[in-house]
């Protein structure tokens, strides 16, 4: 059971710590890392906070993993837009 409680732990973190960490990636300097690093990080990050959130969304009946999937796929879907956006505006 431990396990179980453990798995469901990782599941519901990649989600809630992983869209808004997509979103602050966005806001980081070039000057720390490559602009191409940041939006590849960025953007694999907030694709499993959408796909995890979206798999909370529609397969919990809970209503607090339905906010919480909620969350990171809103924050996900947002980091996407601001990767997207600082791709069209380099070019």
């Amino acid at each position: 059971m431990e396990s179980l409680a453990l798995l469901a732990a990782l599941i519901i973190s990649l989600t809630v710590i992983g869209g808004p960490l997509s979103i602050a990636l966005t806001y980081l300097p070039q000057r720390l890392l490559p602009l191409a690093v940041i939006k590849v990080i960025a953007f694999m990050i907030a694709l499993i906070s959408i796909f995890i959130g979206g798999m909370l969304i529609t397969n919990v009946d809970s209503i607090g993993a339905r906010i919480m999937g909620s969350f990171g796929a809103i924050c996900g879907i947002f980091a996407i837009y601001r990767v997207v956006m600082k791709v069209s505006k380099n070019k």
